[in-house]
C-alpha cells in the first residue's frame, strides 16, 4: 500500500512539475529575437533637437522595453516608444558614447554608437545655374559654382571635385566629374549635384531643357 502511494506521489510530482514548466515556456515558445532594424543618427548640432526613434523587429505580443545604459547628459529615452531626445549644449562638443538596450521580457538586443555633436552643420547645398537651355545637341555648358550653407548662417564655396554629378537621363543630357552638361536629345532633364560633410549629404538641382530651334519664317506675325 505504501509503495502505491509512493508510486502516486512521484507521479503528481513529475506531473506538477510538467505542468509548471510547460505553463512558464508557453510564453516563450515561438517567440522570435529582439533585433534593433534602425541606423542610429549619429551627428548632432548644439543647441538643435536631436531625435532618433528605434525600429526594432519582434513577433512576440509583449510589450518591448526601452532603456539607456549609456549616454551623454541630457538625453532621454522614452522607456516604452524608444525615442530618443536631447539638446546639445556648447560644452558637449565632441563625440559621446551611447548605448542602448531594448527587451521584450525574454529576449534582448543592444546597439552601441558615437555621436558627434558640432557648433554648425551642412545644412544645404545650392547651384550656379539652375537651369541651363540648349538648342541644337553636342553643345556644352558648365555648372559655375556649388555653394555650401550651413546651420549657423555661414557658407562656402565648393569644389566641384568634391561633388558627385548625375543626370537623371542621360539621354537628354549627360554630365562629367567636373560638373559640364553636354546636349544629347531634344527634351528635358535634371542634373543632380550632390556632396557629402562629415556624414550630412546634400543635394541641389539643375533644369535642363534642350529644345529645337524655331524654324525661319514659324512665328507668329
Amino acid at each position: 500500500m505504501k509503495k502505491k502511494a509512493g508510486h502516486l506521489l512521484v507521479l503528481t510530482l513529475v506531473l506538477l512539475a510538467s505542468f509548471l514548466l510547460t505553463g512558464c515556456m508557453l510564453p516563450f515558445m515561438g517567440n522570435e529575437p529582439v533585433v534593433i532594424k534602425s541606423k542610429p543618427v549619429v551627428n548632432a548640432i548644439v543647441g538643435k533637437q536631436y531625435k532618433y526613434n528605434l525600429s526594432v523587429e519582434d513577433d512576440y505580443k509583449t510589450k518591448l522595453v526601452y532603456n539607456l545604459t549609456d549616454a551623454p547628459e541630457g538625453m532621454t529615452i522614452d522607456g516604452s516608444t524608444g525615442l530618443i531626445m536631447w539638446i546639445p549644449t556648447k560644452e558637449q562638443i565632441g563625440s559621446h558614447k551611447v548605448i542602448i538596450r531594448v527587451s521584450d521580457g525574454w529576449y534582448k538586443d543592444q546597439q552601441e554608437f558615437t555621436i558627434l555633436v558640432k557648433e554648425y552643420q551642412l545644412e544645404s547645398i545650392t547651384v550656379d545655374p539652375t537651369k541651363m537651355s540648349f538648342n541644337a545637341v553636342n553643345q556644352t555648358e558648365s555648372i559655375l559654382t556649388i555653394t555650401a550653407k550651413y546651420t549657423d548662417g555661414t557658407s562656402k564655396f565648393i569644389e566641384k571635385e568634391d561633388c558627385l554629378f548625375s543626370s537623371s537621363n542621360p539621354g537628354v543630357a549627360t554630365v562629367d566629374v567636373t560638373g559640364r552638361v553636354t546636349s544629347k536629345n531634344f527634351s528635358s532633364t535634371t542634373i543632380v549635384v550632390s556632396y557629402t560633410e562629415e556624414g550630412v549629404t546634400k543635394t541641389a538641382n539643375v533644369t535642363v531643357n534642350v529644345k529645337k530651334p524655331t524654324p525661319p519664317g514659324s512665328g507668329s506675325t
